[in-house]
């Protein structure tokens, strides 16, 4: 049960099929105010099979997001995350040894102008992998998300716009070469050319008819402890991308085949980042059109409402309730929950400087990526208030990202090529990555999100 604080409800149009102006034109926080409309839409069905991962080449396509986010567009694994006082726990299977005992953590976090993604180990810092998750570079690979067994889906902007799965651990890997045992990347100067990984196991190119994949999330569901399979059907995951018009793919985790694809009518803006609620609901930010959106997992229709400033990151609480971080001017930037059972936006604070990438931890703080100044934010998703928008971070430039690992840690991905490792509890940094090559992550980097929502405290 929340504790409500005093706090100001934000009234939230819903969105009809029709674009607000650009979104640094719109007013900031002055957008959305009105009565509470819910629109439903169903959007135009297909289905298909993707092409082998051997044809998954890209375009020679450059005309993708500027990163940096001043611009008029801008873009942007052991998957166990209790930690400390908390007694529940996530699966033993997500741990890659069915013990119990946590053997791995990885967070995931792409090398956005190098065309590859590392595999870090969150308790030593060290890369345990570097992977190329499209043809080139230029594909610019950008968000990624995290099953429960904590393999990756890395969404690819540009080019073919490529979404591709990478396993955790050997054991979930594929032989592909005849050569005995498996054939992977052991880290950063150990890149193999592209679908030559045998952790990569499937790459799939998608039609980008207006801004490649950036929402993306897997479903989650209960495991079971004896079989480590999953009780309902193998992990399915989304990618969406677009704005003119908005494109959303259900794809089978096994085998990557698109089992359900909508697209729904432009309105302006493109699609930022994902994440799933307990329910296998897709919600995802639409920044330009200002909109937050949910697909609903069973009739694959959209509800959509407006948000009242400008969306950057977000994230799905314990409760279900969507939280929305705006990066717009400075002054005016705030952090919104957006309670379902009114349908309406809750401002929990902000206005120190913008923020940019968000994920939530199992102790009901949210956790922000700040610029402007550069810093790392937290706020308590109970109250809704702020507990902290002025972390220092030493050295930062421009954090993007923000994930939590299975201890707890925060961790920061800054566009300068590092990742600091954050203690919650006094804010000092407990390690430092270095080495990242244009790092543009700011999504579900652990899974520390899905396992939340499926696995919630209590």
């Amino acid at each position: 049960m929340r504790t409500l604080p005093l706090f100001v409800l934000i009234p939230i149009l819903a969105c009809a099929d029709e674009a607000p102006d650009d979104a640094r034109d719109s007013g900031g926080a002055s957008a959305g105010i009105g009565s509470v409309t819910a629109a439903t839409e169903g959007g135009s069905d297909s289905t298909g099979a993707p092409s082998s991962a051997a044809d998954a080449v890209s375009d020679d396509d450059s005309s993708g997001d500027v990163d940096d986010p001043t611009a008029a567009d801008s873009s942007g694994g052991g998957p166990k995350f209790d930690i400390g006082d908390n007694a529940d726990t996530a699966s033993p299977c997500a741990e890659g040894d069915g013990g119990g005992t946590p053997t791995f953590s990885y967070i995931w976090i792409a090398n956005t102008s190098e065309g590859t993604v590392s595999k870090i180990n969150t308790q030593t810092g060290a890369e345990q992998g570097r992977y190329r998750t499209a043809e080139t570079a230029a594909d610019s690979p950008s968000r990624t998300s995290v099953n429960q067994f904590g393999d990756v889906l890395v969404g690819n902007r540009n080019g073919g716009g490529a979404a591709t799965k990478i396993a955790a651990v050997e054991d979930r890997c594929i032989e592909k070469n005849g050569i005995p045992g498996i054939q992977t990347s052991t880290g950063a100067m150990d890149v193999m050319p592209y679908l030559e990984d045998e952790c990569v196991i499937w790459s799939v190119p998608l039609p980008i008819v207006d801004h490649g994949p950036r929402g993306i999330a897997w479903e989650g569901g209960e495991i079971d402890p004896e079989t480590c399979s999953n009780t309902v059907p193998n992990p399915r995951v989304w990618v969406s991308f677009g704005g003119s018009p908005e494109d959303v793919y259900r794809l089978d985790g096994d085998t990557g085949a698109i089992l359900d694809h909508v697209s729904f009518p432009a309105q302006g803006g493109r699609i930022y980042g994902g994440a799933v609620d307990a329910d296998g609901n897709l919600w995802y930010v639409n920044r330009g059109a200002n909109h937050l959106a949910r697909i609903d997992a069973l009739t694959l229709q959209r509800q959509s409402w407006e948000i009242p400033n400008v969306p950057y990151g977000m994230g799905v609480d314990s409760d279900g309730d969507p939280w929305v971080v705006s990066y717009n001017d400075g002054p005016t930037d705030r952090v919104y929950r957006f309670d379902v059972a009114t349908q309406m936006f809750v401002d929990a604070g902000g206005g120190l400087g913008r923020y940019r990438g968000m994920n939530l931890d199992r102790q009901g703080r949210v956790w922000v990526a700040g610029n402007s100044p550069c810093r790392l934010a937290v706020f308590d998703a109970q109250t809704d208030t702020v507990i902290n928008d002025d972390i220092a971070l030493a050295g930062c430039t421009t954090p993007v990202g923000v994930s939590i690992d299975f201890e707890g840690f925060v961790w920061v991905v800054d566009q300068n090529g590092t990742a600091f490792k954050v203690n919650p509890m006094d804010y000092s940094i407990a390690l430092t990555v270095t080495g990242l090559v244009g790092p543009y992550t700011y999504s579900d980097m652990t899974g520390a999100g899905l396992d939340l929502v499926v696995n919630p405290p209590g």
